[in-house]
C-alpha cells in the first residue's frame, strides 16, 4: 500500500521522495486523490502565510503565487497534457493524426493559446475565490476531484495507443475496485476539512467528469497520459469556476 502512494507522488508530483515504487502502477491510482488533498494542503498553508503577511489586500500576487507553486508541486506536468491536447484539436476527427500530435514534444499555436487561456482563467477565478473566502474549500475540492477523474478515466477507458506510453502501465492493469476506493478515499478527506459542502462540490465534478470520458472515447476511442492530465485540468478549473459562480449569484 504504501509503495502505492509513493509511486501516486513520484508520477503526479515532483515532491522528492523516498522508498521502492510498486511493481503494480495501476495499484498507485486509489492513492490519486490523497495526493490532490496534499497538493491542496500545502497550497492552503502558504495562502494562509501569504494572507496574513499581506492582510489580505493582495490577492492578485497571492492568486499567480497559488498558480506558480502548483505548476512547481507538479512539474507543469497536467498542463503539458492540456496543452498537447488543445495543439491535437486542428486534426478533429483523425485519431492517428491526434495521437501523432500529442506524443510530439513540439508546441503549437493552439496548445500555447490554450494554455495562456487556461492560466489566466484560474488567476481571474482564484482572486474571485480569495475575494470570498473560499479559497481553502475550492482548493481541496479542485485538487481531490481532478486527482479522482484520472482514476476515473483510467478505469473505464481502454488505452487509446498501440505503440504504448506513459499512462499504459496505468490504464491497461486498472480495476474497478482501484476506483471505488478512490471515490471512499475521496469522500473521506473531503469531510475531514469539515464541510459538508466539499463533498456536494466533488459530486458536482461527476457529469463534467463524464462528458469528458465521452470525449476521449468519441474522438480517441481511449485515454492517453496526456488525456488524463488535460482532464484534471479542466476538472480543476471548472470546479474553481463552478464554486465562485455559486457563491456569487447566492
Amino acid at each position: 500500500m504504501i509503495k502505492g502512494l509513493i509511486t501516486a507522488i513520484r508520477t503526479l508530483t515532483r515532491i522528492p521522495i523516498k522508498g521502492k515504487d510498486t511493481g503494480n502502477f495501476a495499484s498507485s491510482l486509489p492513492w490519486f486523490p490523497v495526493v490532490g488533498f496534499l497538493l491542496a494542503l500545502l497550497l492552503s498553508g502558504v495562502v494562509l502565510l501569504l494572507r496574513n503577511i499581506t492582510n489580505q489586500s493582495w490577492n492578485e500576487a497571492i492568486a499567480i503565487f497559488i498558480i506558480l507553486l502548483s505548476t512547481l508541486l507538479t512539474g507543469a506536468l497536467h498542463l503539458d497534457g492540456f496543452a498537447d491536447w488543445a495543439d491535437s484539436l486542428g486534426a478533429l476527427n483523425n485519431k492517428e493524426k491526434m495521437l501523432k500530435i500529442m506524443k510530439d514534444s513540439n508546441s503549437g499555436v493552439f496548445g500555447v493559446v490554450a494554455l495562456i487561456l487556461l492560466l489566466l482563467a484560474k488567476w481571474i477565478v482564484l482572486i474571485k475565490l480569495l475575494e470570498l473566502n473560499l479559497i481553502i474549500l475550492a482548493l481541496f475540492v479542485s485538487y481531490v476531484a481532478s486527482r479522482f477523474s484520472m482514476v476515473y478515466l483510467s478505469v473505464t477507458l481502454p488505452y487509446a495507443r498501440t505503440t504504448g506510453g506513459t499512462g499504459e502501465r496505468f490504464v491497461k492493469e486498472a480495476k474497478y475496485s482501484h476506483l471505488v476506493l478512490a471515490f471512499f478515499i475521496s469522500i473521506t478527506l473531503l469531510f475531514l476539512i469539515g464541510n459538508i459542502l466539499a463533498v456536494i462540490f466533488f459530486l458536482f465534478s461527476f457529469p463534467i467528469i463524464y462528458l469528458w470520458k465521452r470525449w476521449c472515447k468519441n474522438n480517441l476511442n481511449g485515454v492517453t497520459g496526456d488525456l488524463l492530465g488535460a482532464g484534471s485540468e479542466i476538472i480543476e478549473v471548472s470546479i474553481l469556476f463552478s464554486i465562485a459562480l455559486f457563491y456569487t449569484n447566492n
